[in-house]
């Protein structure tokens, strides 16, 4: 008798699970595809190319960008001739994004807007409000095969038991609205969810009501009530938001850490932020056999996986894989050219230890658009997440990207024995009669470092060695003076994005800020606790 997925079966496993012990590795792994060195990497992404100049010429934009010339070249003069188009940004599609909005159709792309993904605008200036990109099938097919992607190679390194039991993704709202023509618009998370394989359906958690939950303090004492002893086998989230739900599991099994409550964790799929400054926070929750799995996901663009699983024991993350043959053209813009946008280079031309922005041309219909992410080069078709654009700090030229901040912050917590939950660092600013500056960390700790002095000459000597702007503007304190710690009360973080209105999700405080609206926005945080 055949069985509803999901179902227990007599010796206690479900369907579902043996549906995945069976069919899921090979049904994902046909999804993994990975185009190996460069000559691989640039003949997919040429043939990407073409497909979207292809199918976006005939649009409203397309044909205002002249993309039915280029799509007419032969392939070695293609991505010269492409590279000459001018970049873009959000402000240059707000225009054709209003009119998607609207209902119309063959603007972006061809067709009818499917769903409005709403970006958080956490890292965005100051005013610029919320943003939207328009989803349309192929994108949201690009978004499911990502995901498939890093799920494969989970399952493939894991074995399927690491997703046999209860698959939980904390995200942010997963509630749809619908605008005045009909078309949803939310978190891209609640249009993903939409889209989950039948397969990991029965899997999924928290479930369809505390998805939709808004509130993120009762969406998380629900998802622990409801889950705090289930058989808990995946989780995916951004670390900070994790370490929350963990410990309200803790204090409601009234256990010391979450990996008692939930012994069958196996795997945390991890983005959004770095991850190195969060693994002693991690490892005081997760076994040290926990397989962890990087994604780098964006409502623009589905950008690259892990390119492999790896232990929590092993402290750092290994390098990410470009999606190259995932339906999106991708080009790196090295920072020192980036007004000379004809620069850019594609995936597999990137160098290691160079610093690219990213530009993405995307089933939706986006044409070199800038996410403003920073990446660091690692070879043909590899990366690091090295921060948003906006999200360095340069007091007064030094050019600390937050990828060398989180280093800093690694080494500084590892040799005072600290850990840190949440961090910001802000610019401390030349006024009269003080002509120096200074970066000013807000820290909350878990365990706060014993010594404060030594932590921060360890993130000073840290960033002098690996940043050499900062080492020059750092020597005899004529510019730039030793950082300072501010040490911040349990919570405080929280505070502040709730003041924002973003709690929870793929919100953050970003990692730095080159003025002090976040420090003093923190500050009042504190007075509040007070």
């Amino acid at each position: 008798m055949l069985q509803a997925p999901g179902q227990t079966t007599p010796r206690g496993e479900s369907t579902t699970g043996r549906f995945l012990r069976w069919a899921a590795p090979p049904l994902l792994r046909w999804r993994d595809r990975r185009p190996s060195g460069p000559s691989e990497i640039h003949a997919a992404q040429t043939g990407i190319l073409r497909q979207l100049l292809h199918d976006l010429a005939p649009t409203e934009s397309g044909r205002a960008k002249g993309l039915g010339s280029l799509a007419r070249l032969p392939d070695q003069e293609l991505a010269g001739a492409f590279r000459e188009l001018p970049l873009s940004r959000y402000a240059d599609i707000a225009r054709w994004v209003e009119r998607c909005a609207d209902g119309e159709r063959d603007i972006l792309f061809p067709g009818r807007t499917a769903a409005l993904a709403q970006t958080s605008g956490t890292t965005s200036s100051e005013g610029a409000g919320e943003r939207y990109i328009p989803q349309n099938h192929a994108l949201l097919a690009h978004h499911s095969l990502g995901g498939a992607a890093a799920l494969a190679r989970l399952i493939a390194t894991a074995g399927s038991e690491s997703v046999g039991g209860r698959m939980l993704m904390l995200g942010g709202s997963t509630r749809l609205s619908r605008n005045a023509h009909g078309i949803p618009f939310g978190d891209l998370s609640g249009i993903a969810v939409s889209r989950i394989p039948w397969f990991l359906q029965p899997l999924y958690e928290p479930g369809p009501a505390l998805a939709l939950e808004s509130d993120w303090n009762t969406k998380v004492r629900g998802i622990a009530r409801r889950l705090c002893r289930a058989d808990v086998r995946l989780v995916t989230g951004i670390p900070s938001w994790c370490q929350v739900l963990f410990e309200e599991v803790c204090r409601q099994r009234e256990v010391s850490r979450v990996s008692l409550a939930w012994p069958g964790l196996r795997a945390f799929v991890h983005g959004g932020v770095a991850i190195d400054p969060y693994i002693p926070l991690l490892a005081e929750q997760l076994p040290p056999d926990t397989w962890m799995m990087e994604v780098y996901p964006a409502s623009e663009v589905f950008l690259a996986v892990g390119t492999r699983p790896w232990h929590l024991r092993e402290g750092r993350a290994p390098d990410l894989e470009l999606l190259t043959d995932h339906g999106a053209y991708l080009e790196f813009l090295p920072e020192e050219d980036v007004h000379r946008p004809e620069r850019a280079v594609g995936a597999q031309d990137l160098e290691p230890g160079g610093l690219y922005r990213v530009l993405a041309t995307t089933p939706g219909g986006l044409v070199r658009y800038e996410l403003g992410d920073l990446v660091e080069g690692r070879g043909p078709g590899l990366v690091r997440f090295a921060g948003r654009v906006r999200t360095r700090i340069s007091v007064f030229g030094e050019h600390v990207e937050a990828t060398r901040l989180a280093e800093a912050l690694v080494e500084a917590s590892r040799a005072t024995e600290s850990v840190p939950r949440e961090w910001h660092v802000a610019p401390v600013l030349p006024s009269r009669g003080n002509p120096q500056g200074r970066h000013e960390w807000w820290v909350e700790f878990q365990r706060p470092p014993a010594d404060i002095d030594r932590f921060e000459r360890v993130l000073d000597d840290v960033l002098r060695r690996s940043v050499l702007d900062y080492e020059a503007h750092r020597t005899g304190n004529v510019q730039l003076l030793p950082p300072r710690l501010v040490s911040l009360p349990e919570g405080t973080f929280l505070r502040a994005l709730a003041r924002r209105g973003k709690l929870g999700g793929q919100n953050k405080v970003p990692a730095a800020w080159n003025d002090r609206s976040w420090a003093e926005l923190l500050e009042q945080c504190i007075g509040e606790q007070e």
